[in-house]
C-alpha cells in the first residue's frame, strides 16, 4: 500500500512498494538485505522439496532436524508478531513454517513403501531453468516499475496519500513483551539442536545422495543477510539488545550448515569414486560374460572336428578290413 511518511528524508520508492517508513543509509540498506533474505528463504527449501519428489524418498533428511525446525519456527513466528517485529521478519516467519509442513509431510509419505515409485534425474532442465528466470524477472521488473511509478507519485502529490502506519513500542515490563521475547529465546536452542541430528545422520549413512546442498547454502545465505538486515538498521544498544536472540538464532545454525555443506562436499567426492569403481566391476563383469560366451562357441566346433575325426577313422578301418577280404 502506498503510503507517505511524518519526515521528509524517507526513501519514496520503498514507502511506494512496500508502505514502509525507511530512511537513511543504515534502515535502506537494512531493508534491502532483509528483503533479500526473505527471496533466499522463499526458494530456501525448495531444492530439498524438489529433490525428494523426483526421488520418490526423503530418507536422507533427519527426522531430528524436521522436528526441531517447525518448533523453532512457531516460536519464532509467534514472538514476531506478538512483539510485532519488522515485516519481513514476519513473513519470513511464515515462509519457513509453511515450507516446514511440505517437508514433513513428505518425509512420512515416501516412508511408505506403496509410495515411492520411479525415481527422475534430478538435474534441471532447460525449461525449468526458462521458467525460474521468466518467474524471476517478472518480480523484479513489477517491483521497480511500481517503485518508480509510486514514488513519482508522492514527489508530486504526497499529500493525497494516507500516512503509513507505526508500530508502538511496548512497555518492557508487559506480560505481551515478556511472552514475546520468551519465545524468541525458546527459538534458538530448538535451531541449534536441528543441525547435530542432520550432521550425525550424514555420518551415519557416509553418502550424499538424496541430500540436496542448494537447500544448506540457501538457507544459511538467508539466515546472515537477516542477520546483517539487523545490525545495519540500528546500533542502538536498546534495539541490539532486543534483536540479539533474533540475531544468534540467524548466525549460529548458519555456521552449523557450513559443516553440513562440508559434509556433503565430501560425501559427494566419496559417492563418485564409489560410482567409478561399480561402474568398473560392471565392465569385468561384462568382459568376463563375454570370455565365458567365446570359451563356449570355441567348444562347440572341437567336439565337432572330434567326432568327425573319430568317425573317419572307423571309415578308414572299414575300408581296409573290406580290402583284406577282398
Amino acid at each position: 500500500m502506498v503510503c507517505r511518511c511524518p519526515t521528509n528524508d524517507y526513501n519514496k520508492f520503498i514507502a511506494g512498494v512496500f508502505g514502509e517508513c525507511i530512511s537513511g543509509t543504515g534502515g535502506v540498506t537494512s531493508f534491502i538485505f532483509g528483503w533479500i533474505s526473505i527471496a533466499f528463504g522463499f526458494f530456501s527449501y525448495y531444492p530439498q522439496i524438489r529433490m525428494n519428489y523426483l526421488l520418490k524418498r526423503s530418507e536422507a533428511m533427519s527426522v531430528a532436524l524436521l522436528v526441531c525446525w517447525i518448533a523453532g519456527d512457531l516460536f519464532n513466528i509467534i514472538s514476531c508478531y506478538i512483539l510485532d517485529q519488522l515485516f519481513t521478519q514476519k513473513l519470513m516467519s511464515v515462509v519457513f513454517v509453511f515450507f516446514d509442513v511440505i517437508m514433513i509431510f513428505q518425509h512420512f509419505y515416501y516412508l511408505q513403501p506403496k509410495n515411492q515409485g520411479v525415481s527422475k534425474p534430478t538435474t534441471f532442465t532447460t525449461v525449468e531453468k526458462f521458467i525460474y528466470a521468466f518467474i524471476a524477472v517478472v518480480l523484479v521488473n513489477n517491483i521497480l516499475w511500481s517503485g518508480f511509478f509510486n514514488s513519482f507519485g508522492l514527489d508530486v502529490q504526497e499529500q493525497k496519500y494516507p500516512m503509513c502506519p507505526t508500530s508502538p513500542e511496548l512497555d518492557k515490563s508487559s506480560v505481551k513483551y515478556i511472552v514475546g521475547n520468551v519465545m524468541a529465546y525458546l527459538s534458538i536452542p530448538c535451531y541449534l539442536a536441528s543441525r547435530p541430528g542432520q550432521i550425525i545422520k550424514n555420518f551415519k549413512r557416509k553418502t550424499a545422495v538424496g541430500l540436496s546442498v542448494g537447500m544448506f547454502a540457501i538457507i544459511s545465505s538467508a539466515n546472515m543477510a537477516q542477520m546483517i538486515s539487523y545490525v545495519t538498521m540500528s546500533q542502538e544498544k536498546s534495539y541490539i539488545m532486543q534483536k540479539v536472540p533474533y540475531i544468534l538464532s540467524a548466525v549460529l545454525p548458519s555456521l552449523c550448515d557450513m559443516f553440513v555443506i562440508g559434509q556433503w562436499v565430501v560425501y559427494s567426492k566419496m559417492d563418485k569414486v564409489k560410482e567409478i569403481n561399480m561402474r568398473k566391476e560392471q565392465r569385468k563383469s561384462i568382459e568376463v560374460s563375454k570370455q565365458d560366451t567365446e570359451e563356449q562357441t570355441l567348444e562347440v566346433p572341437l567336439n565337432e572336428v572330434e567326432t568327425c575325426a573319430e568317425t573317419c577313422a572307423i571309415s578308414v578301418a572299414s575300408t581296409q578290413n573290406l580290402e583284406g577280404f577282398l
